[in-house]
């Protein structure tokens, strides 16, 4: 008995596809330029051989974060990620901007956290996209403490930024998938 193949279904034709293509790609390196330190560091490769922190998070974005049709291409601040991992979140209690400070708190003693996880870092990214700006708190700040104040740099005081927290180890070798805060004008 001979055993013929299936057809092969049609692929659906996509208008423009190599220049959608070109174009996410574009924008989403463009979004990333700015975080590269942080994307450095929080999308690390757990093992050996596989893609780098820049091909971890374009592929992260190009997944989750880019929206619209060619040519309206873009990506949507509110669904990319900074950093990619296994630490617990922070239930956040409160974000308000003052000018050029920046301040959030939260429950440092929940239930949840182990007593290793109470030196954990936090890392608050404050980031301008259409200006491709973008700003990290420089002192350390533990989840222990319960807020955090972040004063932005010159030329960021009186721009709108969409907000990013991230949670690290004391060793920086294991972080939080980043949490979104919200854009703050």
């Amino acid at each position: 008995m001979k055993i013929l193949p299936r057809k092969k279904e049609a692929r659906a034709f996509v208008a423009n596809g190599t220049e959608t293509v070109r174009m996410k790609f574009a924008k989403a390196r463009k979004f990333l330029n700015p975080v590269n330190d942080i994307i450095q560091m929080g999308f690390t490769p757990r093992h050996k051989n596989k893609k780098t922190p820049i091909g971890r998070a374009m592929s992260a974005l190009l997944q989750s974060a880019m929206v619209g049709t060619h040519p309206d291409i873009a990506v949507d601040p509110a669904r990319a990620k900074l950093s990619a991992g296994t630490k617990g979140l922070i239930h956040i209690y409160s974000v308000e901007r003052h000018g050029a400070a920046i301040a959030l708190t939260w429950n440092p003693e929940a239930k949840r956290i182990r007593a290793d996880e109470r030196d954990d870092g936090i890392l608050l990214c404050a980031y301008a996209v259409e200006e491709e700006l973008a700003a990290a708190n420089e002192e350390p700040v533990l989840r222990q403490d319960g807020s955090l104040v972040m004063q932005l740099p010159e030329g960021m005081e009186h721009l709108p930024v969409h907000l990013y927290l991230i949670v690290h180890n004391r060793d920086k070798t294991n972080f939080s998938n980043s949490q979104y805060l919200g854009l703050f004008p």
